[in-house]
């Protein structure tokens, strides 16, 4: 019965490998350990049963926090639409932490970025239009829906263009050391913005795209 057990911890540790889903492969990884745990412990290796069960406790701790975030979560009505739209990429859950880690702000023909520089945060357009220009020349409006200071985020160098608000403008704002703390302590919730920041700039190039004159 004991030699079974070990057979038994290694192919649900198997089954975990090929788990695509986060929470499936720590659920199973659980199992996996404490069954590795008992063979250790029956065999007479204390030190390799009290590990197992250190990885048992670790891993029962990520499984409640994922379900925890997986959690149903009713956005506010304000925020629903914005969510379906723009940041489906993450969890309900997952998006509304984000967003109050954010400041919403009221600007007037503010710079958001300057060519060249390292933008201080990252900034979504709620409301009004933002004026992009590179060495003076008109590049494009951007509307509400999109990101200002997105490119610097990803590549991690200075801002290819300005961007200044055209009038009264409202954004989002999260400040660079915010997002820098979430990549580095959160780096599945980091992906997630990623994602819905590359959905945004694939909406740009598009649109970018359509706007050349044809050759």
């Amino acid at each position: 019965m004991t030699s079974v057990l070990v057979h038994v911890g290694y192919g649900l540790m198997l089954c975990a490998l090929a788990a695509r889903d986060i929470l499936w492969l720590r659920g199973i990884l659980v199992a996996a350990q404490s069954v590795l745990s008992l063979y250790a412990w029956q065999i007479g290796v204390p030190s390799i049963a009290a590990w197992n069960a250190l990885f048992v406790v670790i891993n029962t701790v990520w499984v409640i926090k994922i379900l925890h975030d997986r959690r149903a979560v009713a956005l506010p009505p304000d925020l629903q639409p914005l969510y379906d739209r723009h940041f489906f990429a993450l969890t309900p859950s997952e998006f509304l932490r984000w967003w109050r880690q954010g400041r919403r702000t009221t600007l007037r023909d503010a710079v958001l970025t300057t060519e060249g520089q390292f933008p201080e945060a990252l900034y979504f357009l709620l409301d009004g239009a933002v004026r992009v220009t590179r060495n003076g020349a008109h590049l494009t409006d951007l509307e509400a829906g999109h990101f200002v200071g997105e490119m610097s985020l990803i590549t991690g160098r200075p801002a290819t263009a300005d961007a200044v608000s055209v009038g009264q403008a409202e954004v989002m704002r999260w400040d660079a050391k915010d997002l820098h703390a979430i990549r580095t302590g959160d780096p599945q919730l980091w992906t997630r913005i990623q994602s819905a920041i590359g959905q945004d700039l694939v909406v740009k190039i598009g649109r970018q795209a359509s706007s050349q004159p044809a050759r």
